[in-house]
């Protein structure tokens, strides 16, 4: 009886994120389902993606929240698809490497050293 107000157990993935500081970068509504399918096995299919402003396109686009650390050793992202300012998808997170990260902040003018 009491098993319903039970906390499912957390994922320690997500609280070690909490922790981490968060940069978003929206992209072209294109190459979505491709880019998701080779994030498991190779990070840098997230450079296949186009950045665009956000308000140059409101329709469609894809946000990707990128989770790094201070000296950005540890990276994380994950995809958000937006159809009309609604959420339409979402991704898990995808470890992320420390040079795909740098050419993927690059692309929307954050540098990394």
């Amino acid at each position: 009886m009491l098993s319903i107000f039970k906390r499912s157990p957390k994922d320690p993935l997500r609280q070690k994120v909490k922790d981490l500081k968060c940069r978003q970068i929206h992209f072209v509504d294109e190459h979505y389902d491709e880019v998701v399918a080779k994030m498991q096995s190779e990070p840098a299919a997230m450079l296949m993606l186009s950045p665009v402003n956000y308000y140059a396109v409101k329709e469609k686009y894809i946000m990707a929240k990128v989770y790094s650390n201070k000296d950005f050793t540890e990276n994380y992202a994950e995809f958000f698809r937006y159809d009309s300012d609604k959420l339409v998808s979402s991704t898990k997170l995808f470890k992320v490497d420390k040079l795909t990260a740098s050419k993927a902040f690059a692309k929307v003018g954050i540098i990394i050293k």
